[in-house]
């Protein structure tokens, strides 16, 4: 429309130009000559002509040339019609998926997939929703497709199939889809941490840690991720070695472990445990006086009292020194009575026991108590007595054990464990 106007504007200011220059000059003549013939006439009538002829001759070409290109022109339109429905029907595909309706979503992606310029997540998006429907065979078909309409999305196929078997607990092929992934991309963040995972469930711990290694390099979990995983991965390592009487293994496993690791209370638990089964108690008591001097842990510290230690009574006050951090704590003081049973302390056994159930009744301390007035305090009533609480306890029918209980809270009984630790 703008170029009609501009040839109108541009027709009538040449007209107005030969009109003005006609009436002072006169129209003038111009004479055409061809072989016998002749024509004169007007200049103002052959300009008027000529500029007549070009317009016509102008937009006749532009008519021809728009019946020519019509066929393309319905071509593209249609190639668009299509590709505007395709966006479309992916667009809804997605949407029935995030409002969990997937068989739908699965027939809408699946519709268009072919004739869309988006066929890679038309497929991928289906084989998520086939996924969610249990129909694995589509998914795995699916993923085919994909790969086939977009052979150099290898990587990102190869991911979704990789979080859809992890999903269907499908392991074993999850890592061997993940190794392919890594052997394409080594240096993948997401791919590494993908086999960590897959590692973890198939307990395969020593490639885990290897993994673990990788993950460090690419910075792409958190310090407290990673730490998590290497949890996982030594616990992993340092049961199975106990598991399998590997003593130089297991010994060799905590000596690799990190300086932070070694602080996990887990751990430190595992590996104590295992020296004092093995009658190594000395570096067990070495190894949790030393973990319990920074942190605490009451597993660690119960496993402290069972400890055949060659120094009974340097253990007692070193567990003693505990106190003054912990003097409320029920698992340190049936500590402090068993070890001081031990040194055939009997009466403070007597008090530190007492002073744990007062507390917080324990099964276990109930039982040490009995036992330590049964065979040694000649009591034999209160024993009994005791040893009825302490069954009462564990089945959790805890009245008349509280009961019994809040006299280890009275002044009576608590004075002498007062004494002990100012």
């Amino acid at each position: 429309m703008k170029k009609i106007i501009l040839a109108i504007l541009i027709a009538t200011t040449l007209a107005v130009i030969i009109g003005v220059t006609a009436h002072y000059s006169g129209p003038g003549y111009v004479v055409f000559s061809f072989a016998e013939y002749t024509l004169e006439t007007s200049f103002i009538f052959a300009a008027g002509v000529a500029a007549l002829s070009f317009f016509v001759f102008y937009y006749v070409i532009r008519i021809l040339s728009r019946i020519f290109s019509l066929p393309g022109y319905m071509s593209d339109r249609h190639f668009y019609r299509k590709s505007e429905r395709s966006k479309n029907a992916l667009i809804k595909g997605l949407i029935e998926m995030s409002e969990g309706r997937f068989e739908q979503a699965e027939k809408i992606l699946i519709k268009h997939a072919e004739q869309s310029d988006t066929s890679l997540l038309n497929y991928l998006m289906a084989a998520r929703s086939a996924q969610q429907l249990a129909a694995y065979d589509r998914r795995d078909e699916y993923l085919r497709l994909a790969h086939e309409s977009t052979p150099s999305a290898d990587i990102a196929i190869g991911l979704t199939q990789a979080e859809l078997q992890l999903s269907h607990r499908q392991f074993e092929q999850a890592l061997a889809t993940l190794n392919h992934l890594s052997g394409v991309s080594p240096k993948h963040g997401y791919v590494k941490k993908l086999q960590a995972r897959a590692y973890q469930q198939l307990e395969d711990w020593e490639h885990l840690s290897l993994a673990v290694d990788g993950i460090k390099k690419l910075k792409v979990m958190t310090a407290d991720e990673i730490e998590k995983i290497e949890i996982a991965a030594f616990t992993g390592m340092l049961k199975a070695s106990i598991k399998q009487v590997d003593g130089d293994k297991s010994e060799q496993i905590w000596k690799q472990l990190p300086k932070n690791l070694k602080r996990n209370a887990e751990l430190a638990y595992l590996y104590a445990d295992y020296l004092h089964v093995h009658h190594k108690d000395d570096e067990a008591e070495s190894l949790i006086r030393s973990f319990l001097s920074d942190s605490w842990d009451d597993e660690l510290v119960l496993l402290y009292a069972d400890l055949d230690a060659s120094n009974s009574k340097k253990q007692l006050e070193t567990a003693e020194t505990w106190l003054h951090s912990h003097a409320r704590n029920e698992h340190l003081l049936l500590v402090l009575g068993k070890l001081s049973m031990k040194c055939e302390f009997w009466g403070k056994a007597k008090n530190y026991l007492e002073t744990s159930i007062g507390l917080q009744p324990l099964d276990e301390a109930y039982l040490v108590l009995a036992q330590l007035l049964d065979e040694k305090m000649d009591s034999p009533k209160e024993a009994q007595k005791l040893y009825r609480l302490g069954l009462i306890n564990s089945v959790g029918r805890n009245s008349e054990n509280h009961l019994y209980a809040r006299q280890f809270k009275s002044e009576k009984f608590q004075k002498p464990y007062l004494k002990m630790i100012q």
